[in-house]
């Protein structure tokens, strides 16, 4: 109920929520410079959680809804081995 209540008034107020994962913490300048251009991409003001993951090896992992944008070293390693494999 908690959750319906939170998504009903973030599209209220025109905000939605995102969350980052990166390799390293990141610098409050850059969470900032990140979250503004979230806030460009979805046309909304974004409510942004950052937390670290270091099996990321390198890059960021923002998830916004259901849509993952997946810039990680991890991922473009898993799709090259793939591509070789093929």
């Amino acid at each position: 109920m908690t959750k319906a209540y939170r998504e009903r008034l973030h599209a209220h107020q025109n905000e939605v929520s995102a969350h980052v994962a990166t390799a390293a913490p990141l610098a409050a300048d850059t969470t900032q410079a990140l979250a503004a251009r979230l806030s460009d991409v979805t046309g909304k003001t974004v409510d942004l959680t950052v937390s670290v993951d270091d099996s990321l090896i390198g890059g960021i992992v923002a998830t916004i809804g259901s849509t993952v944008y997946d810039g990680s070293v991890k991922t473009q390693l898993k799709k090259l081995r793939e591509a070789i494999k093929a």
